[in-house]
């Protein structure tokens, strides 16, 4: 029997009145403008499914080196390019071009799309070069040679002209390809040095506008690029996976992947490729070309790093580029999948990712939540620093928590997560890897006992209002210290060495736990590397540091094997203009084997779009407060945390959780296994339970057939109407 939910979320709970305390105004969270809103790219747009007919592949020069029962590989000896057919649709993947010589293109670049490896250098007069395995001059070719071992082919490639050589393989497994260059093969017989490499940089690539289809960029909780013949960027995008190493770079951006992977769709649910950096993500680069970028194709594509560099300050006001002297020590190694059919999109990029991560026991079925909950992140103090004295404030005492848990309990609030920042003596400005014990005036921590209590947990950052570098600050290559100004130089921010952090973790762990669990921030999502360990030696400090899994903020993918829950999961991809649509690959990718909450919803200037985007993306709401009016921070450290209000806030997490409790309620601990964008607007999301939710973000009545959604409001169903 057909079972339907309605949730009616009436129009007239956007403009909720309520008390409002004298010394701090109502919140203003926006709810005009969505049609606006809806049409950006922080949205998907409807789904473009033209069936994509590729043209006939001209196999001449291609050479079949593997096959199994599911592809057929062939090589082409000149230059290397791979093609790859899909034996069940005849679809064929090419690290080419097809019919190249069609397209206005450079010599240059024609000889590059052609050739396997790219690969970066400095020769003997420390100049930066680029060059392919194809040059203008055949004997200036490099010299390759290729073996073929069963499923493994191997391939020899001898840069002769710049003296440097190297061997990778090709293994053909049942779903695709993964391709590793052997890091010992790498010989620099002359005086170049090898600087970086790029392992078929064309692989999936679109020429302008004619595939309907689009790239996955793992941006936040997830971007496309729709492919289009314009752009809104003429230059390339680069971003670090696991974000810029600190200790190389002084760098304040959001422009990093905290996956690594991305993928390419052809023909939306008909041919997809997906790409995941198995080794050496930590050094790798993401590299996008927009068509408007000299070639007219969009192309996207990993570029290994195999020394770094940084600028060095000389006399005189002059700087001086250094790279590292020896080569990176890891194996390049990134594995293709193809899709095809309806998994051929970014939810089924979200389900290979997901399916690894599970066989490996990143994921694990019992952590899955099995209820529906609400996080509070609580602001407990901070100071002002005055000319002489530090003001203190607090904002919320032991005594206005355990208040403010008894009114949410009394609403019906069954399950709260709290966790407690500038818990620590002098606050939250105070805080650092060593500075956990707690501030006795906030009241006794032991009267919390009956509250699910966690201590935020950020041993990367130390604040002062002094520009003096404390102990243990990260010294970057360039030998100076990471230090930023805040506040016009009124605070500074400096950045803790890993060693440091290292030797006092176990300390602030035993302390925190006294009293309830701990939440890490900082390192959930840190990789600094310093002068004695490497990115990938830092990786392995943080397999020791979390020994159990713990609550992480924003987590990179190479924590989330560490991770009890996931706080401040985002609602958005990094907002880069040339994103066409934002889609909920990391909220997928989780679903069903972790709770996962959301950024906080009262740092947002759309309360109730973000509202309906936990409900659709099947996330708990978060909030951080404080029982005191957040204008007492302004002049503090942490002057961004404003409308913290509790007082004023209350009416909207009451809703937040209440609508939470009702929509996820039955899908709560299962996974997404799909999601459709009916119109501009309307979403459909369904679990692999048969439940599914409807979601209708437009100021307007949405009717299709039997289904009816209300503006601004969603439906559960049992089936899919």
């Amino acid at each position: 029997m057909k079972k339907l939910i309605l949730i009616v979320l009436s129009i007239s709970l956007l403009f909720i009145p309520f008390s409002i305390q004298a010394e701090e105004d109502e919140y203003d969270f926006l709810s005009t403008g969505i049609t606006t809103l809806l049409e950006s790219n922080l949205f998907t747009r409807d789904e473009d499914y033209t069936i994509y007919n590729q043209p006939a592949m001209d196999m001449t020069n291609f050479v079949l080196i593997m096959e199994n029962a599911s592809y057929q590989v062939f090589v082409n000896p000149l230059g290397l390019a791979l093609r790859i057919i899909d034996k069940s649709s005849g679809f064929v993947w090419a690290s080419d071009i097809n019919d190249l010589e069609l397209y206005p293109l450079t010599g240059g670049w024609i000889r590059r799309i052609r050739s396997a490896i790219t690969i970066d250098y400095l020769n003997e007069n420390n100049i930066a070069i680029t060059s392919s395995m194809l040059q203008r001059r055949a004997d200036e070719n490099a010299i390759t040679s290729y073996q073929v071992n069963g499923l493994i082919t191997r391939f020899y490639v001898d840069f002769h002209i710049e003296q440097i050589s190297l061997e990778y393989t090709v293994e053909l497994t049942d779903d695709g390809i993964i391709i590793t260059v052997d890091r010992n093969s790498i010989d620099e017989y002359g005086t170049s040095r090898l600087t970086a490499i790029t392992l078929y940089e064309f692989f999936g690539s679109v020429h302008s506008d004619d595939v309907p289809g689009y790239f996955f960029i793992p941006s936040g909780n997830g971007a496309l690029v729709r492919f289009t013949a314009t752009s809104t960027i003429n230059n390339l995008y680069r971003a670090r996976f696991y974000s810029q190493d600190k200790y190389r770079s002084f760098v304040d951006g959001d422009s990093n992947l905290n996956y690594p992977v991305y993928g390419s769709v052809h023909g939306v649910d008909q041919h997809a490729i997906f790409t995941h950096i198995l080794e050496g993500a930590e050094f790798a680069e993401y590299v996008y070309k927009p068509p408007t970028y000299q070639t007219e194709f969009h192309s996207q594509n990993a570029v290994f790093l195999m020394r770094e560099n940084h600028v060095q300050p000389i006399s005189g006001g002059e700087t001086l580029t250094v790279y590292e002297s020896d080569i990176k020590d890891y194996n390049p190694r990134v594995k293709h999948t193809f899709i095809e059919g309806t998994d051929a999109n970014y939810i089924g990029f979200a389900k290979t990712l997901k399916a690894s991560m599970i066989a490996s026991g990143m994921l694990k079925k019992s952590l899955a939540p099995d209820e529906v909950s609400l996080h509070m992140d609580v602001f407990m103090k901070d100071y002002e620093q005055g000319l002489i004295f530090k003001n203190p404030y607090v904002m919320t005492s032991v005594t206005d928590l355990l208040s403010i848990n008894r009114d949410l309990v009394s609403e019906g609030i069954s399950s709260i997560r709290y966790t407690l920042r500038g818990y620590n003596r002098g606050g939250y400005s105070d805080r650092s890897m060593d500075n956990v014990k707690f501030d006795r005036s906030l009241g006794d921590f032991d009267d919390l006992k009956d509250l699910d209590i966690e201590f935020y947990y950020d041993p990367t950052v130390e604040y002062s209002y002094q520009s003096q570098t404390p102990r243990n600050t990260l010294q970057m290559v360039n030998k100076n210290y990471y230090t930023a100004s805040l506040s016009q130089g009124d605070y500074y921010r400096f950045v803790m060495d890993i060693e440091a952090i290292e030797a006092q973790y176990d300390d602030a762990y035993a302390t925190l736990s006294k009293h309830g669990r701990i939440a890490i921030d900082g390192l959930s999502n840190e990789l600094n590397s310093n002068q004695s360990l490497t990115r990938t030696e830092v990786l392995s400090i943080y397999e020791n540091l979390f020994s159990e899994q713990v609550s992480m903020y924003r987590p990179s993918y190479f924590n989330i094997g560490h991770t009890s829950a996931y706080y401040m999961s985002s609602l958005y991809h990094n907002r880069s203009r040339f994103y066409t649509d934002s889609v909920p690959f990391e909220q997928i990718l989780l679903s069903g084997y972790m709770p996962v909450y959301s950024q906080f919803l009262n740092f947002t200037s759309n309360i109730n779009v973000d509202l309906l985007k936990t409900i659709e993306f099947g996330i708990l709401p978060s909030f951080l407060i404080t029982a005191q009016p957040s204008y007492l921070l302004s002049d503090t450290m942490s002057s961004e945390f404003y409308a913290t209000y509790y007082d004023n806030l209350r009416v909207y997490i009451l809703r937040a959780y209440n609508e939470a409790f009702e929509a996820l309620s039955p899908v709560i601990g299962h996974e997404i296994i799909d999601r459709e964008v009916l119109a501009t607007g309307v979403v459909r999301v369904d679990y692999d339970h048969g439940y599914s939710i409807y979601v209708n973000y437009t100021q307007e009545v949405f009717t299709s057939g039997a289904l009816t959604i209300q503006p601004f409001d969603y439906l559960v169903s049992e089936v899919i109407l």
